[in-house]
């Protein structure tokens, strides 16, 4: 009987994808993120020419933000610009440049300034951030819940170009990631990164460096 259930629902499947193929599906879904686009770049003055957004991305401070032309920001993605937090006021700013893809489910931060040069490349559950909450260093702090906490920046991130970032890295404030390097999956990265050069760990260290 089992046998006989799973062929007549394989046939009814395969009636239904000859109909609305995968293939269709992936074209009916582009197009659905250039709408989605058309719609969300307005809260964004500065997008470039023939850049997506996919569809249940969070925005905020898009005044902010910046996005080169012929970029793709992965479905899901939050990305925030804070201008005020806790009574505190800062000046954020975040710049994609150009033919970027980023991830699903990204989360790129900034009381300060983020900067991601051209032909960056990210896998998904990336975290790039130039702030934490609350002060380490400070027990006071610590004993507040996180999200009441003070919004402190440790520096500027600026990733430069052609830089590969795998899955569930994070970046961290004050980072700067040379040319053409690449960080490796789930790598925490708390310092500078050399130009070709590739990181891994938690925290991450030059594992390689590339030569000619």
């Amino acid at each position: 009987m089992k046998r006989i259930v799973i062929d007549i629902l394989s046939g009814i499947f395969y009636v239904v994808h000859c109909l609305y193929s995968y293939k269709l599906s992936a074209k009916f879904k582009k197009i659905n993120n250039r709408l989605y686009t058309l719609w969300i770049r307005n809260n964004i003055p500065k997008i470039g020419y023939n850049s997506i957004i996919g569809r249940d991305c969070t925005l905020k401070g898009g005044k902010y933000i910046e996005i080169g032309e012929n970029t793709t920001i992965g479905r899901h993605s939050v990305i925030t610009c804070w201008d005020k937090y806790m009574g505190d006021h800062f000046s954020p700013k975040i710049k994609i440049g150009n033919n970027c893809s980023i991830g699903e489910y990204c989360h790129i931060t900034s009381t300060n300034s983020v900067e991601i040069g051209d032909g960056v490349l990210t896998g998904r559950r990336i975290t790039i951030t130039d702030n934490s909450h609350g002060n380490p260093s400070l027990i006071s702090e610590m004993d507040i819940p996180p999200i009441k906490r003070k919004i402190y920046s440790k520096g500027k991130v600026k990733i430069e170009n052609n830089v590969w970032i795998g899955d569930k890295a994070s970046i961290m404030a004050g980072v700067h990631v040379g040319k053409s390097s690449i960080i490796a999956a789930n790598s925490v990265v708390t310092k500078d990164v050399p130009d070709y050069s590739i990181v891994a760990g938690a925290p991450a260290k030059v594992v390689k460096k590339m030569k000619n």
